[in-house]
């Protein structure tokens, strides 16, 4: 049911997603991570972080020399860019960006582009 003041928008994901992935062709992936004009403090960011610290595992691991994704096969290690608040990370064959909105005691908000809101990180231990 739609409301007289709502509209009904539909979109192809699978579209959304092959524009996004060609927006970031351009972008080429370091040999070693980048972290230039900062913006924040990367000594509260470095660590382990997880949507659901309760949760069996985190969801990433972030350090001065690379971002990795934890997954079981150990193969996610990558370098990425931190250029003032925004963050590249590379997984994969993707890029994803980000601006990191928040990085205070043990909590983490990165908007990444497209997403339209911030996600929340807590530190795992």
């Amino acid at each position: 049911m739609t409301l007289k003041l709502e509209r009904k928008i539909e979109t192809d994901s699978t579209a959304v997603y092959k524009s996004e992935v060609r927006k970031h062709k351009n972008i080429k992936q370091p040999k070693k991570t980048i972290i230039r004009n900062l913006e924040i403090d990367t000594t509260k960011l470095f660590g382990l972080w997880s949507q659901d610290p309760t949760g069996p595992f985190a969801d990433f691991y972030i350090s001065s020399k690379s971002f990795s994704v934890v997954d079981f096969d150990g193969e996610g290690i990558e370098p990425y860019i931190i250029d003032k608040n925004n963050i590249t990370v590379f997984y994969g064959n993707l890029v994803h960006n980000g601006i990191i909105t928040l990085v205070e005691n043990d909590t983490l908000k990165i908007q990444w582009t497209g997403s339209g809101f911030e996600t929340k990180y807590l530190k795992f231990q």
